[in-house]
């Protein structure tokens, strides 16, 4: 196995269980889990904050169950190796507030511009940002062998 960066990884050395305590406590954390239907049947769990850390399964459950011990893995390989551990997003604590700092020219801008649409400024910039980040999207796994190749950890 290698890592991203191309360094090879020894697995015998990350499953030693040195970290074990460590990794169930950082899987006990809020981290935020996606499944997503296949179309060609069964399911593909992922960790949104840990990349590459990818489990399969006929079933919803059986996609979830194989996830945490895919996650398991990937902590010890990410432990062992010191890269950094991000922290869970915190998908309900969230105000609906923003302070925004932008340029006086384009605060102006964008106030004409509500002014001739007929809008507040906080309604049209709610809509260029929805839109913007429905462009965007949150990052997704795209079904089939490409996504898959991409991935450091997979179990099916």
């Amino acid at each position: 196995m290698t890592w991203p960066n191309g360094k090879r990884i020894c697995e015998e050395n990350v499953m030693t269980g040195k970290n074990d305590n460590q990794v169930r406590a950082i899987l006990a954390r809020p981290y935020v889990r996606r499944l997503l239907p296949d179309e060609a049947g069964g399911y593909t769990a992922y960790i949104h904050e840990f990349p590459g850390c990818v489990a399969e399964g006929d079933t919803a459950n059986e996609a979830l169950f194989n996830l945490d011990k895919v996650a398991a893995s990937w902590l010890a390989v990410s432990l062992a190796h010191g890269q950094p551990i991000a922290e869970p997003i915190e998908p309900f604590d969230f105000s609906g507030k923003v302070a925004l700092r932008i340029p006086r020219s384009l605060h102006r801008d964008v106030a004409e511009l509500a002014q001739l649409q007929g809008c507040s400024v906080n309604q049209l910039l709610s809509v260029a940002i929805s839109e913007y980040v429905g462009r965007q999207g949150l990052p997704q796994l795209s079904v089939g062998p490409p996504a898959r190749a991409k991935s450091n950890i997979v179990s099916k």
